[in-house]
């Protein structure tokens, strides 16, 4: 009999609950402090049979990169494939899974999103575009190489060496490469690029504030009064950055929780209507409804 599944996993790395990022062996073998993470792809999907299951990361952004083979990729209520050349964003609390070929190669990057933050400070509109997940091709040419191969490759070769100013190199490559990956993905209307620029900061606080207090129900004049603006101002903002006003940003963030927990878990309706904030199981479907264009239940079933 399969038991219950009660709640998403939530792991440093795949099947680690431990506080450290790193396996024993590296801990080892790396005496300098960690502020990021780099394996081979088959190196952590063959002890689970190249099938990662469904699962999310709390304050860890990653990327993968493909250079042989394919996977499925699962996240949230989205699947697709992915190829060579191609890489994924995937940022904090994300729920992704994976299932890859057997001739899976390639790698795995993560960083601490207070580091990806702190790398890409001077460049908020370029942070904004790392986001939300995104699946890019940086792939090259016979006769034009990929900057982006180029870069992986050398931050392996920088990780794995114990050479003078290795964390130095290692900041410094990954800020070139994340500079690339956010050029790849596509942005809004130019024009508007400055008045992202200006409002990012703000915008990201909305985000973090949201992650904390989401399930409480908060009135907006609360997430307002502590980034320090009107209302107003921050429905502004919030269309700017992301097309729609705060308070669809905060109900996309219960129904993305909501959708979440009936995919990949087994807890009753009742219970994620309670764990969501609503009160009571009624008004959480409707509210579900029309967000989702289907009831819960039905959901679940198409989802699973």
């Amino acid at each position: 009999m399969v038991a219950p599944r009660n709640s998403i996993p939530v792991y440093k790395l795949y099947g680690e609950t431990g506080n450290s990022m790193l396996g024993p062996t590296e801990q080892l073998a790396i005496s300098e402090p960690e502020f990021f993470h780099l394996e081979s792809i088959p190196s952590r999907s063959k002890l689970h049979d190249l099938h990662i299951q469904p699962h999310r990361h709390a304050n860890l952004f990653q990327l993968l990169y493909i250079t042989h083979g394919h996977a499925g990729i699962e996240f949230d209520d989205r699947q697709f494939s992915m190829q060579v050349g191609q890489l994924l964003t995937l940022p904090p609390g994300t729920v992704h899974g994976f299932r890859f070929s057997s001739d899976i190669d390639g790698w795995v990057i993560s960083l601490t999103d207070h580091h990806l933050q702190e790398i890409l400070s001077p460049a908020p509109k370029l942070l904004a575009r790392l986001d939300r997940p995104q699946c890019v091709d940086v792939s090259g040419t016979a006769t034009d190489p990929s900057p982006t191969d180029f870069l992986i490759r050398q931050l392996v070769t920088e990780y794995y060496s114990h050479h003078t100013g290795r964390l130095y190199a290692l900041r410094n490559i990954l800020g070139l490469l994340l500079l690339g990956i956010g050029r790849h993905i596509p942005s809004d209307d130019p024009a508007r690029l400055s008045r992202k620029e200006q409002k990012s900061a703000k915008f990201r606080k909305f985000q973090s504030l949201i992650e904390t207090f989401y399930k409480q129900h908060k009135p907006l004049e609360f997430y307002a009064r502590e980034i320090g603006i009107t209302t107003t101002q921050l429905n502004r903002i919030a269309k700017d950055i992301y097309g729609m006003t705060a308070i669809e940003v905060l109900h996309n963030r219960l129904i993305l929780e909501a959708k979440r927990t009936l995919i990949y878990t087994d807890i009753a309706v009742q219970q994620i209507a309670d764990d969501l904030g609503f009160r009571d199981a009624g008004y959480f479907s409707r509210f579900f409804a029309k967000k989702a264009n289907m009831s819960p239940a039905r959901f679940r079933q198409e989802h699973r």
